[in-house]
């Protein structure tokens, strides 16, 4: 059964989906919305739809047992594992498909995003997720982009979505916000079901100090110097740990530069990405832009000497990290062990994980959960076996974890969503304690900027993301569908346009993303009068 906050969740997003074909439920962490999505998908099925759930890896065990609870046959698929799987054809009647952590689709230029688009084609769409926006207002206006057309709001007074984010136009911004998202916090619920606060405190720990180390570092083969040494500080402030593994994989680099020089080889892209980065750090190394690191262009004239020197620069740095004090690790060693509740420890780097995990297990009853080691912890955790849970951001989404009385921000991520999503494991509903302790571990000064930076992207979200808890009624607004210059729709029309066909007005828009991949893909060849009536079969659907 569902609370009342949530039978009214699933009512106002049944009532947007009936009228929008898409919603977004971006309940705050904690307020139960895949009990409210799986509601939703029940009622669909009994209505006679097909339903599909997309989840995070690590969650489709946790929602097929929701799913089961509810009564609901629904195929459920990986975030990832959609770039391969088939498309469903339109002839198989009415879907809905539910997305969970819907924020990981928040870049359209991504195979995930593509991949979203062409499956959401002719389909309603629900997607759920605590934190549409994470780092800009662009975040929110991808995910729409799956949902809405861009005048679906014309009635409502915004005759282009696409332009009042361009335009950051708040009040055109506040009726998108109203009308196609689900955002409240625990105000909403009942008296029965309030879990205490969340209390917050800063822990001020020092850094290793091998600044003036890393900004001796020249990065001779390597455009993007700046960037690269705001990623090692950022490294050392995670871990003494966290910056010699990188350090190690750089030095890799090297030694197969010198081969490379020796052999008269040149360096691939590829050669970097495998000596410099391990996938379960990806994310710390988008951070900087990963795709703008690539060869100098005077690389080429890069001698062995200069990448000798260069290692040797950076083999001085190992020693230097390996011989600082672990001031911080420290820290937190005599806050987990002064701690009589459970304790939930996020880093940003697996390397540190496994630094905090080797020296906390002898003093304490400890796990640890990355990609590597796998989740077999969380459970341990869930099961009363471990007291203190070691994690990367593999546990930092959708997972209930509310025995932890203690959530530890060991690192701060870039995203301060991920602070949310991070405290919500055990700050949510079922929690009796009357209050959760978040502690943010903070560096001593602000060199990498992760402060400031952190606190502006917070500022925009909220002035983007207001906590709405009912629709708004706008302006009816009759207006023609707009065509953008650099939208799908108008490269299709220039191409009709060149086959001596037309199409009707109606078409001439930003639809929703799988069209617009569609007419993008369509627009790149001849166009025939069958494929033109295919098209518009297609868009026909899609638009309900």
């Amino acid at each position: 059964m569902l609370a009342e906050h949530q039978r009214i969740a699933a009512a106002r997003a049944k009532a947007v989906l009936a009228a929008r074909r898409g919603v977004i439920l971006a309940d705050e962490p904690g307020l139960g919305k895949s009990f409210v999505a799986a509601a939703i998908a029940a009622e669909a099925q009994r209505a006679g739809a097909v339903v599909e759930v997309i989840v995070p890896a690590g969650l489709v065990a946790q929602w097929c047992d929701t799913l089961r609870d509810f009564g609901v046959a629904a195929e459920v698929l990986t975030h990832d594992g959609i770039v391969s799987a088939p498309v469903p054809p339109l002839s198989v009647g009415s879907r809905l498909v539910i997305v969970d952590e819907a924020h990981a689709f928040r870049n359209p230029s991504t195979q995930r995003h593509a991949a979203l688009a062409r499956r959401t084609v002719g389909a309603d769409v629900l997607l759920v997720t605590a934190t549409p926006i994470c780092n800009s207002p662009r975040d929110l206006q991808a995910l729409l982009g799956v949902i809405a057309v861009d005048d679906a709001l014309a009635d409502c007074g915004v005759p282009s979505i696409d332009a009042a984010f361009a335009r950051c136009d708040l009040p055109a911004l506040d009726t998108v916000v109203s009308q196609l998202v689900i955002r409240r916090d625990r105000s909403v619920l009942e008296t029965a079901l309030q879990f205490g606060e969340l209390r917050r405190s800063v822990v001020r720990h020092p850094v290793a100090g091998v600044g003036e180390m890393i900004d001796a570092l020249e990065f001779p083969l390597v455009a993007g110097g700046p960037l690269l040494r705001r990623f090692l500080r950022r490294r050392v402030e995670s871990s003494e740990a966290a910056l010699v593994e990188s350090v190690r994989r750089q030095v890799r680099f090297y030694e197969r530069a010198l081969e490379s020089l020796a052999a008269g080889r040149t360096l691939s892209k590829r050669d970097y990405r495998r000596a410099f980065i391990h996938e379960e750090d990806r994310d710390a190394f988008q951070q900087v832009l990963f795709w703008d690191l690539w060869l100098s262009p005077s690389s080429e004239r890069v001698t062995a000497a200069q990448i000798e020197a260069e290692m040797q620069r950076l083999a001085e740095l190992r020693k230097a990290a390996e011989n600082a004090s672990p001031a911080k690790r420290v820290l937190l060693e005599s806050l987990v062990t002064a701690s009589a509740d459970p304790v939930l420890v996020f880093t940003g780097s697996a390397a540190t994980a496994r630094d905090l995990f080797a020296h906390l297990r002898s003093a304490c009853r400890c796990g640890i959960a990355t990609a590597r080691d796998g989740r077999s912890a969380i459970d341990a955790f869930r099961a009363d076996r471990i007291d203190v849970l070691v994690a990367t951001d593999l546990a930092g989404e959708g997972l209930n974890l509310q025995r932890a009385g203690v959530v530890v921000h060991y690192d701060i991520p870039w995203n301060p969503v991920r602070l949310d999503q991070r405290n919500g494991r055990a700050f949510r509903i079922g929690q009796r304690r009357a209050a959760v302790k978040a502690v943010y571990f903070l560096p001593q000064g602000d060199g990498t900027t992760i402060v400031s930076t952190m606190a502006a992207k917070n500022r925009l979200r909220r002035r983007v993301l207001h906590a709405v808890d009912g629709p708004t009624a706008g302006l009816p607004t009759q207006v023609r569908p707009r065509v953008a210059s650099d939208c799908a729709a108008a490269r299709f029309f220039a191409a009709l346009e060149r086959s001596g066909l037309t199409a009707p007005e109606w078409l001439e828009r930003r639809h929703r993303a799988g069209l617009e991949k569609l007419l993008e893909t369509a627009s790149a060849g001849p166009i025939d009068r069958r494929r033109l009536d295919d098209l518009l079969a297609i868009a026909a659907a899609d638009r309900g």
